[in-house]
């Protein structure tokens, strides 16, 4: 049965800023798509300030005292290395090695983890839990974040009265003006996260856009954010890849989406570990980034050399920054090397009719740094 649709708990404020009453549906939440121009949002973020809903992140709280035996069995890294008040990023796979879930997971204490996924995946880690007497919460409703991104985030919690000295993939709970919050550094653009009560909310909004004001900070919308995810090479679930939600699957790969760096080879004891290597020794395809000679975004569009297909694009959209078109892409190990020219075919459009073929060349990921260079 299909999930009812919910609001974010910031919901009041991104609708006041909505000017085009766009909205997107992630989880079952709507997110605003676009404020006012995606890419205009997408360039505050990199060269300012942008305030981003968090709210359709799903967080799971795993408790007891054999939640890190847990932890250890689901994740592809070694969870024991997590001291409290440290996070990392890992994956789960099914049985057959393929992608099931990533996340990023943080140490509260002993016996109490958190962990935060773009894509819920409750029903195979509460059988899993059942195994080992764990208790799970979903606080993906009671608990909500604001992402807090581009050069002058720290200075904007500076002047909010937040102390932002914070190492990354690190985090801290604290005390702001009467409210209880939780500052960290998991996302992969830089910059915070700060996490609340769905009842303070709007509080917290008000609070760091009065603080941003003279940083000229912007609310971001998913498209935008969608765009700042492809430059900085970052595979999402459902937009990119499907996970593995069959236990037996073996694809999606962690190497075909650029996310094996998110595997400790030494962990010898998580699920899915044989069948991941037998995989990693028959390498066939590769994430890369491809920079297209046009304007016009190709999403899901295979790619060829020679006349013959060698891959195929995933997401794909304009950058505002680079000014062209760019996709993240599956491309065959010989024909992924840095440089190398492949060609796409671009659709018919409303004002360009015909079929196009242009040039697309393979380039390193991630396209451009973080867009938060004086975060920490």
């Amino acid at each position: 049965m299909k999930e009812t649709l919910r609001a974010s708990a910031f919901h009041a404020r991104t609708a006041a800023c909505n000017r085009s009453n766009a909205w997107v549906t992630r989880n079952d939440v709507t997110l605003a798509a676009v404020y006012t121009d995606t890419g205009e949002e997408a360039l505050a973020a990199r060269s300012r300030a942008g305030l981003v809903d968090l709210g359709a992140l799903w967080q799971l709280i795993l408790e007891g005292p054999r939640a890190l035996a847990l932890l250890q069995r689901l994740l592809t890294r070694d969870v024991a290395a997590l001291s409290p008040g440290t996070a990392f990023k890992a994956l789960w796979l099914a049985d057959g090695g393929g992608v099931r879930g990533a996340a990023a997971v943080a140490r509260f204490g002993r016996d109490s983890f958190w962990l935060l996924s773009q894509s819920p995946d409750f029903a195979w880690i509460a059988a899993a839990a059942s195994l080992f007497d764990v208790d799970l919460r979903d606080m993906s409703a009671e608990r909500n974040g604001l992402a807090l991104v581009g050069p002058h985030a720290r200075a904007i919690l500076d002047e909010a009265g937040i102390d932002a000295k914070l190492e990354p993939l690190t985090f801290r709970k604290a005390s702001w003006r009467g409210l209880e919050i939780i500052l960290s550094r998991f996302g992969e653009h830089g910059g915070y996260e700060v996490w609340c009560e769905a009842d303070d909310a709007i509080i917290v909004w008000d609070r760091i856009m009065k603080a941003g004001a003279a940083f000229a900070i912007a609310p971001v919308g998913a498209a935008a954010m969608d765009v700042l995810d492809v430059e900085a090479g970052i595979p999402r679930p459902y937009r990119d890849y499907v996970p593995a939600t069959d236990g037996s699957a073996a694809e999606p790969s962690p190497r075909r989406l650029g996310l094996d760096s998110l595997i400790d080879p030494e962990h010898l004891a998580f699920n899915g570990r044989q069948d991941f290597l037998k995989a990693a020794k028959q390498p066939t395809h590769r994430l890369a980034g491809v920079e297209i000679d046009s304007e016009h975004a190709a999403p899901h569009t295979p790619l060829s050399m020679a006349g013959n297909v060698v891959g195929h694009t995933l997401s794909s959209h304009y950058s505002p920054c680079l000014r062209r078109a760019i996709a993240l892409a599956e491309i065959a190990e010989n024909a992924a090397k840095t440089g190398t020219q492949l060609t796409l075919t671009l659709p018919p459009g409303l004002y360009r009719p015909e079929l196009r073929v242009v040039r697309a060349t393979v380039v390193d990921l991630p396209f451009l740094r973080q867009p938060d260079s004086l975060g920490g």
